[in-house]
């Protein structure tokens, strides 16, 4: 699990790339369609790097939580609500001035460090398009398909709902963005029961898709978690730029 994972998942459970305006929009697919015009794209894949006291401090959190890995199931099950993330606890391994610099890092946020470049393919078929990777690195994309005729984007053949609109400020790590968000969350928990790592079957999958407001790049995020029983069965957060 990534630093920016667990800032994001564990201490805050709120974006590390800023809190977006939201608001429902009517035309999220028209936006794509006016932004995918090309038949191929240069893929900036993208790292966010947090400062090195921050690394610092969630490492330690991190040893000190799988050395007490049924304490902090237990613990996570019992006091982590939506949006607030976990109470501090002094076995954490942090003392509480650290871990609230970390809960605070949305209003410093990360640096974007490009770590590697490829490059895409979009076939457009009767108002769909499909996307076709050059390498290993960005082979996610071809389980992508946006049918923008009927309105559909598809991801590992699950459609995914349209969630909201972007204006995201320029506290975030992209600048200003305008764009859409795709989400569907499905687990065997409700928003109101205990969470019960034991029997925990849960999947959650987000697509943000926008445009750079300084920059002439489109902003590609993707996040997917998948977990079954304990055993996490995928979990990953990537951002792109495409130009």
């Amino acid at each position: 699990m990534s630093l920016r994972i667990i800032a994001l998942c564990i201490f805050i459970s709120s974006t590390v790339s800023g809190q977006p305006t939201m608001q429902k929009s009517a035309n999220p697919f028209l936006f794509i369609d006016s932004v995918f015009k090309k038949g191929n794209y240069i893929v900036e894949i993208l790292d966010l790097e947090f400062p090195k006291d921050i690394q610092d401090i969630v490492l330690r959190f991190q040893k000190n939580t799988a050395e007490n890995k049924k304490w902090f199931e237990d613990f996570f099950s019992k006091n982590y609500k939506p949006g607030e993330g976990l109470p501090y606890h002094e076995n954490f391994g942090i003392t509480k001035d650290e871990y609230q610099k970390v809960k605070n890092i949305a209003n410093t946020p990360p640096i974007v460090v490009v770590k590697g470049t490829t490059s895409i393919q979009i076939n457009r078929v009767l108002g769909a398009l499909s996307f076709k990777a050059t390498e290993k690195s960005v082979q996610f994309f071809e389980s992508l398909k946006i049918d923008i005729k009927n309105k559909n984007l598809i991801f590992l053949n699950d459609t995914i709902p349209f969630f909201n609109e972007i204006n995201a400020g320029r506290p975030t790590p992209f600048g200003q963005w305008h764009g859409f968000s795709w989400k569907k969350e499905v687990a065997n928990f409700g928003e109101n029961d205990d969470i019960k790592m034991d029997s925990l079957v849960s999947k959650i999958i987000e697509i943000n898709i926008g445009k750079l407001e300084t920059k002439n790049k489109i902003l590609f995020r993707l996040k997917y978690k998948e977990v079954d029983k304990r055993v996490v069965k995928a979990n990953f957060d990537i951002s792109c730029y495409l130009n």
